[in-house]
Order: C-alpha cells, then sequence, then structure tokens
C-alpha cells in the first residue's frame, strides 16, 4: 500500500509544474492561442473572395457561404498550429529573457531543460489535436466544401437572371432585365447551343417579354416560366429551322441535378484511417498507392514535427546581453514555411514514384530532430552566445572581411607631391 502511494506521488511530480512552469505554459497559451485564431482570419480573407464569387450564384447565398467557411477552418487550423506553436514559444521566450525574469531563473538554479516542459506539454496536445485536425475533420471539410461549390454551381440557373448581365450556365446563356413590378423579370433573352438529329451543331435563341421564377418543392428545381415570347433556331449552313412564337412556356434549370461524387477519389479527402487501410489500393482503387502512402506519412509527420519544434523556438527565443536580438521570429517564419515546403515536395516526389513514399519525408524529419537537437543541447547544457546571436555575430564578420576585401580592390587615388 505504501509502494503504491509512493508510484501516485511519483506521477504527480512528473505532472506538476511548479509555478515557474504554470506562469510559462500560460504565457506561451495564450500567445499560441491568439496567433492561431489572427492566422486563421489572415488566410481566409485570401478565400473570402473566391467564395463571394461563389455565392454570388446561390439561391441561398449566406448559408451558403457560411458552411463553404466552416469547412474551410480545418483545412487552415493545420496551417494555422504550428506557425502559432513556433512564434507563440519564441514570444513568450524572448520576453521572458528581455525582462531578466530568465537570468533570474538561470541564477536560481532553473535549467532550461526544466523551463522548457511546459513548451513540451503544449506540443503534445497541438499534436493530438492535429492528428484529429489532419485525419478527420480537414479530409471531410475538404469533400463538403467542393460537394457545396458543386451544388452552387448546378442551381446558378437562378441566379443569373437576377444580374441583368449575360451570364453562362452550361450550354445557355441568360440575360434578364429590370424586375418588372408585380409581375417577374424581362425582357429575356436565351441564347442554347444544340445539336440536331443528324448531329449538326447550331444554336437556339428565345426571347419572351416577362418572365416568372418559381422553385418546384419535391425537387428544388428552379423553373422559369416563360411568357409572350418567340423562339428560332440556326443550325449548320446558317439555315433557319423553325421560327416559333408561344403564349407561355417553362425552362427548367437543372434538368437532372446530378448528386456529387462520393468521397474518396481524392487522397486529400480520405481520412487517415482509410489511407491506412488503403496502402495497397484496396478500399479506393481511384487512388494509386504511392499517392495515398505519401499522404499517410506526410499527416503523421506533420503532427512529430510539432514535437520537435519547441526544442527550435527555445533557442530560437532566447536572448542575452544589453543588446537583444529580434530576429527569431523572422528566422521562425522563414524557417517553418521552408519545412512545409520541403516537406511537401517530398510527399510529390513520393506520390510520384520517384522514391519511396515514406524516406523523402521522414529524412527531412530526422534532419530537422538533429538539428533541434543540437542548438538546444548548445543553448541548455554549454550556455553560450545563443544560436541567432552567434549567427548574427559570424555574418557581421563576414560582411567586415567581404568590405575589406572590397577595399583592397578598389584602386586608391594617386597622391600629387609638392615641388
Amino acid at each position: 500500500m505504501d509502494s503504491y502511494g509512493h508510484l501516485v506521488k511519483v506521477r504527480l511530480q512528473i505532472f506538476n509544474m511548479g509555478r515557474l512552469n504554470q506562469y510559462l505554459f500560460k504565457k506561451a497559451a495564450i500567445s499560441i492561442g491568439g496567433l492561431v485564431v489572427f492566422a486563421c482570419c489572415v488566410l481566409l480573407l485570401e478565400r473570402l473572395l473566391r467564395i463571394f464569387e461563389v455565392v454570388t450564384t446561390s439561391t441561398n447565398p449566406a448559408s451558403d457561404a457560411s458552411t463553404m467557411i466552416i469547412n474551410l477552418l480545418p483545412y487552415y487550423l493545420s496551417m494555422a498550429v504550428p506557425m502559432a506553436l513556433l512564434l507563440g514559444i519564441i514570444i513568450t521566450v524572448d520576453r521572458f529573457s528581455r525582462s531578466s525574469e530568465l537570468t533570474a531563473a538561470l541564477g536560481a538554479g532553473v535549467s532550461l531543460t526544466h523551463m522548457t516542459k511546459p513548451f513540451v506539454y503544449l506540443a503534445i496536445m497541438l499534436a493530438i489535436l492535429t492528428v484529429f485536425i489532419e485525419g478527420i475533420l480537414q479530409p471531410v471539410g475538404r469533400y463538403n466544401y467542393r460537394k457545396v461549390e458543386s451544388h452552387i454551381k448546378q442551381t446558378a440557373f437562378t441566379a443569373a437572371l437576377r444580374e441583368g448581365t449575360f451570364t453562362q450556365v452550361g450550354n445557355r446563356t441568360f440575360f434578364a432585365g429590370t424586375d418588372l413590378p408585380g409581375a417577374g423579370i424581362g425582357p429575356i433573352f436565351i441564347y442554347e447551343q444544340v445539336m440536331d438529329e443528324q448531329k449538326q451543331t447550331g444554336f437556339r435563341i428565345t426571347t419572351a417579354n416577362e418572365g416568372q421564377l418559381i422553385v418546384r418543392e419535391k425537387t428544388n428545381e428552379p423553373v422559369l416560366q416563360l411568357s409572350e415570347g418567340s423562339g428560332f433556331q440556326i443550325i449548320d449552313n446558317n439555315k433557319l429551322d423553325g421560327n416559333i412564337r408561344f403564349g407561355g412556356s417553362t425552362i427548367a434549370g437543372v434538368a437532372n441535378v446530378k448528386s456529387f461524387r462520393i468521397r474518396g477519389e481524392d487522397e486529400r479527402e480520405m481520412t487517415s484511417l482509410e489511407l491506412l487501410n488503403n496502402r495497397n489500393g484496396d478500399l479506393f482503387p481511384a487512388v494509386e498507392p504511392n499517392v495515398n502512402n505519401a499522404m499517410l506519412h506526410l499527416r503523421i509527420a506533420k503532427s512529430v514535427v510539432l514535437l520537435i519544434l519547441p526544442f527550435i523556438a527555445v533557442p530560437f527565443g532566447l536572448n542575452y546581453g544589453r543588446n537583444p536580438s529580434s530576429a527569431g521570429i523572422f528566422v521562425g517564419v522563414v524557417f517553418l514555411v521552408s519545412l512545409q515546403k520541403a516537406l511537401e515536395f517530398a510527399q510529390s516526389l513520393g506520390a510520384a514514384g520517384k522514391i519511396p513514399p515514406w524516406s523523402g519525408i521522414w529524412g527531412i524529419v530526422l534532419a530537422i530532430a538533429i538539428f533541434a537537437l543540437y542548438i538546444f543541447r548548445k543553448s541548455a547544457f554549454k550556455m553560450g552566445q545563443p544560436p541567432l546571436t552567434s549567427i548574427s555575430h559570424w555574418m557581421t564578420h563576414i560582411a567586415g572581411k567581404f568590405r575589406a576585401f572590397l577595399a583592397k580592390l578598389r584602386p586608391q587615388p594617386e597622391r600629387i607631391e609638392n615641388v
């Protein structure tokens, strides 16, 4: 009984971070949360223009736009989380250093390794969250986004007659004038490409003085009811084939509303469990095994990278001396963007079959892990200059040598001696 109580006490001590680490955990969590929200808002601004362009032809633009934005959030979260984790830790450590709290903690005997523990806990939680986002939310959200976009394009017939401009829907081009008070819309012009029984191509033109848009309750199909109009058709050889006048006619917006394709034709729409079960191409034959496995390794690698980032961010955020450096954030952004592009490039090589699907991705992860171990060990155990400060001094030294070399190459002006 005493041994069991001692074991529980040891476990509690392992997970108890203490006041200093709780303080660092709180500061980092606030910074990371704010950066995630900020990054998602900035990234969504780029896509909002595209979404607004799509929903302009929707019969329910507010609802469709909201649905598309919600489905896009997992995609942008997967991009924002690693950036927020790296920058949040750098900002926290940088502030901790500038306020001399880091010097006081080190003077009290608290090691840098111990102060990194709350950042590792945050990385573990975000890695688990990333597995869920990348593995389930993002592929399902991507599929639902495309499904909503496809539905809007299919039902764009109704909105085409509200723009007052020429709008193409399928093989038809519509134009409608201003709304008629109490009646509907008009005048209406419709240009349609056709093919007759002899497979001769041509076009049909229909005009009407007035039109009324209705939506069938059962099929939710938009229908245009025309009145007081005429139509004619011109086929090859520029021959007029019929000239019809009518008092009333009906044109359906979508003759057959096609259901959107099933999920699984694109590896980015498959969950991680589906990718795992489809390693040999048995579950989704449309996806090649190399493409499937490269995407699976990429998703796992993104979660593993989050566990490495604290050991890179802490050295990047360190500042000693009277002239602290502010290059950590800039270098961190460049580093993470470069890492993301390198992983995507390795994934593309694996998907194309040029290298094994796992080799390029995990080779990059291994290199990043070695780099993180090197700079963290140098910062935590050797207590020299922070990595970025050392790089800054080295670059300044190289620049001075280069300027001196250029000065030697420059021709010196000749001296005029007095006679």
